[in-house]
C-alpha cells in the first residue's frame, strides 16, 4: 500500500479515505442492484370504488363533479380580509362620493360622525378629535396624516367624503 501511495503521492490517511469512499460506494451499488431486481413492481391503485362506498355508508354521497368542486373552492381571501365596510358605511360612503353637500367636516365632526368613514374607527375617530383639539382646527385634508392610525391610503381612501371648511 506504501508502494501505491508514493506513486500517487498521497499520504496514509488520504488512501484510506480514498479507500472507504469506493468500498462505500461499491456497497451501495450492490444493494442497489438486487434491491432493484428482487423487488415487486410499484402498482397504482385506484381507490375510487372504496371512497365511494364509504361515502355510500356516511350518507355523504358527492357525484364525481359535485365531489371534485367540494375539494376546489376558491375564496377571493384577500377581498374578503380587506373590505370592512358595512353595508351603512357602503351606502353613506356611495351618497357622499357624489355629493358635495354630504361630506364630513372634520373640523367639526362628533365621533359617531367620523366612525361613519370606510376604515376609521373609534379609536381613530378619537385620535383625530384629540389632535382637532390640540390644534384647534384643520387647515387642509393632508394634516390627518399626523393623527395615528391614518396613512397616505386611508387618507386618500377618504379624501373624497371629508372637507375642512
Amino acid at each position: 500500500m506504501n508502494k501505491i501511495n508514493r506513486k500517487i503521492g498521497f499520504t496514509d490517511t488520504e488512501s484510506k479515505v480514498v479507500l472507504f469512499l469506493l468500498v462505500t460506494f461499491l456497497i451501495g451499488l450492490t444493494i442497489h442492484f438486487f434491491k432493484k431486481n428482487g423487488a415487486a413492481e410499484y402498482i397504482d391503485f385506484d381507490y375510487s370504488k372504496q371512497d365511494s362506498l364509504f361515502n355510500a355508508a356516511n350518507n355523504n354521497v358527492l357525484a364525481g363533479d359535485a365531489a371534485q368542486k367540494n375539494v376546489e373552492k376558491n375564496v377571493d381571501s384577500q377581498q374578503e380580509l380587506l373590505d370592512f365596510r358595512n353595508e351603512k358605511n357602503e351606502k353613506e360612503y356611495r351618497s357622499a362620493e357624489g355629493s358635495e353637500l354630504e361630506k364630513i367636516n372634520i373640523n367639526t365632526a362628533d365621533l359617531k360622525t367620523l366612525t361613519s368613514l370606510p376604515g376609521i374607527g373609534p379609536k381613530t375617530a378619537q385620535s383625530i378629535i384629540n389632535y382637532r383639539n390640540k390644534i384647534k382646527k384643520f387647515s387642509r385634508a393632508e394634516e390627518l396624516l399626523n393623527v395615528k392610525g391614518i396613512g397616505n391610503s386611508k387618507l386618500e381612501h377618504i379624501r373624497k367624503l371629508i372637507t375642512v371648511k
